[in-house]
């Protein structure tokens, strides 16, 4: 069962079930405040052409693209720099995946390269 389905299914599921325990109390009505905006964007990533991440993962795709907002966070106290990667550092990853988009793939401004470095 592909994630897609599971979304479709447990959307129905939950929409569904919100109505059947509304018409006991209408409390549970207020369920929808959830669950409405979720299923919206999961049908917003599912019909979206331009990530495929997002069209084949709807919800959870979202997280990829938070997460690369705050990566320079991250890496700054956690991880490698742009330039220490193995075996295809970031800067180079980068420029292929601007290139696989047909996005201008260059940056101005100079290098990270410590280019003083001896060899």
């Amino acid at each position: 069962m592909s994630v897609k389905q599971i979304f479709i299914t447990a959307s129905i599921i939950s929409i569904a079930a919100i109505l059947l325990l509304g018409l006991i109390n209408s409390y549970f009505f207020l369920g929808f405040v959830v669950v409405a905006p979720i299923v919206f964007v999961g049908l917003l990533d599912m019909t979206q052409k331009k990530q495929s991440i997002r069209r084949n993962f709807p919800i959870i795709g979202n997280f990829r693209y938070m997460l690369e907002k705050v990566r320079p966070e991250i890496m700054q106290y956690f991880v490698e720099t742009d330039t220490e990667g193995r075996p295809i550092n970031r800067l180079f990853r980068s420029v292929i995946y601007q290139r696989a988009k047909n996005v201008n793939s260059t940056s101005p401004f100079g290098t990270q390269w410590d280019v003083y470095h001896p060899g």
